[in-house]
């Protein structure tokens, strides 16, 4: 239930966010953008024989963010995005193991995110667009319950 109210939460920003012109005006390349974008977390684990825990019983929380990007059109239909938010902070929870279920910790992450888009109706009233880029999460704040158990939380 939780999970489909937040993805109902996320398809109604979205929504909202269509309805809404571009900021891209004819005077300016700029335009920047205030979204929430919802963190789903895939959780897929290897196992820790030595914990007794079995793959995919480590489970980081999921969470909806803000976010802002800025894009640079460097022309009408090429532009560049950076995508920035605050860093984030998740639990961890081990799921199964020899000892039971067990809060494990928690973490912290930055994932700025920089894309090349192409913008197939630059001029259109619906403005469609592919795009690719590089991401760079840091992570930071690692506080697991524990020890080496932070190289498991990257397999998430």
């Amino acid at each position: 239930m939780k999970h489909l109210m937040k993805r109902l939460l996320a398809l109604t920003i979205a929504s909202a966010a269509l309805a809404v012109p571009s900021a891209f005006a004819a005077d300016g390349p700029w335009m920047v953008r205030v979204r929430a974008v919802n963190l789903d977390m895939t959780n897929k684990s290897d196992a820790i024989p030595a914990l007794a825990v079995p793959s995919d019983a480590i489970r980081a929380s999921d969470k909806t963010i803000p976010e802002v990007d800025i894009s640079y059109f460097i022309t009408k239909n090429i532009a560049a995005e950076l995508i920035l938010t605050v860093p984030q902070k998740h639990g961890v929870e081990v799921t199964q193991s020899a000892i039971g279920a067990f809060k494990a910790g928690t973490f912290r992450h930055l994932p700025p995110t920089l894309t090349l888009q192409y913008h197939f109706l630059p001029d259109g009233q619906f403005r469609p667009y592919v795009g690719a880029g590089v991401n760079y999460t840091r992570f930071s704040s690692v506080n697991l319950a524990i020890s080496n158990f932070a190289t498991t939380i990257y397999l998430i």
